[in-house]
């Protein structure tokens, strides 16, 4: 087992950069059905969103995320952000590998760190709703209600069809000014 992580990472020092999945071109369709409501399936255009967000564009990016995916499933968060770490390294411009490396720092209670990798996400991919979602509950968490109301907004202005966001959004509102929405 080792010795295929060793040579796993070998790979990737030897390969190029991985491209930027948040420039491909058809996210740009699949939000605008989600924007303007023509999406029949909206979790289907989101699941969509997803699998592209997840595709570095290299074969070794994409292994490494794979592992470090399953890791931080595992709880074994020492070992996925070590991969994190790399895939970063790798692929500056790969948006999910900040956002996933985000996700196992604050798994790890490491606070600052997740802020860190999720504005980075934002940085790469202002659409990234997910990020946005867990930034605002972070926010929430805080005390900082005006700013995570205006994050959940964000949520909604990219993906309308999120319940939770909605549902935290109505719920704050009516917390800041005393009136539903």
């Amino acid at each position: 087992m080792q010795r295929l992580f060793c040579t796993i990472l070998l790979v990737a020092a030897l390969t190029a950069p991985a491209a930027a999945d948040q420039t491909d071109p058809r996210l740009d369709g699949l939000f605008e059905e989600l924007r303007v409501g023509e999406a029949l399936r909206p979790e289907d255009n989101v699941a969509r969103i997803m699998e592209i967000w997840a595709d570095a564009e290299s074969d070794t990016v994409d292994i490494l995320y794979a592992r470090a995916q399953l890791s931080a499933n595992n709880g074994a968060f020492d070992l996925s952000g070590a991969l994190l770490d790399h895939i970063v390294g790798l692929a500056p411009n790969f948006a999910q590998g900040y956002a996933l490396r985000g996700a196992v720092r604050l798994a790890q209670e490491d606070r600052a760190g997740a802020i860190e990798d999720f504005s980075k996400v934002l940085e790469l991919e202002p659409r990234q709703f997910e990020v946005r979602t867990t930034l605002a509950e972070i926010l929430l968490a805080a005390g900082e209600t005006r700013d995570a109301y205006e994050m959940f907004q964000k949520v909604l202005e990219w993906n309308p069809h999120n319940e939770h966001a909605r549902d935290r959004a109505r719920n704050l509102r009516r917390d800041l000014d005393g009136q539903e929405i």
